[in-house]
């Protein structure tokens, strides 16, 4: 019987703590073929980051750009991947992110070794102090 008092009283007290900080969340941003637009909801992803990186202000903030690889039945410009991260860094400057914790990283065209949907390689990640960001 004490077992299950003492079982019960750890239980109600661990559902008091309050949740562990994450340490880190991703926020993907997609765009249409050969656009930086912030549209189709993507201006709605970035405002979801930029509220995210606003609470979590001590942590970093990187915004990784990428493009469609060779292959798809569309070719971007070769500088895609960068047009649509700094659209998404300067939006969320516009949100309230200070700019000094923003790191802009254009990934290219990348061929994931997993395939995925032709929309996945037309993204930019927003990534909120993660100790694994790219």
């Amino acid at each position: 019987m004490r077992r299950l008092v003492a079982l019960t009283a750890l239980l109600a007290l661990g559902a008091c703590t309050p949740p562990l900080e994450p340490a880190g969340q991703s926020f993907p941003v997609f765009f249409t073929p050969n656009s930086a637009a912030l549209d189709n909801g993507a201006d709605s992803a970035v405002t979801a980051g930029a509220n995210f990186a606003n609470r979590y202000s001590d942590k970093s903030v990187v915004v990784a750009g990428y493009s469609a690889p060779p292959g798809h039945h569309y070719v971007e410009p070769a500088d895609m991947d960068n047009l649509r991260a700094k659209a998404v860094e300067a939006e969320l400057v516009a949100d309230g992110v200070n700019p000094s914790r923003i790191t802009t990283r254009p990934m290219g065209a990348v061929q994931p070794a997993v395939p995925m949907s032709k929309i996945e390689v037309r993204r930019v990640d927003i990534i909120v102090g993660s100790p694994t960001a790219p």
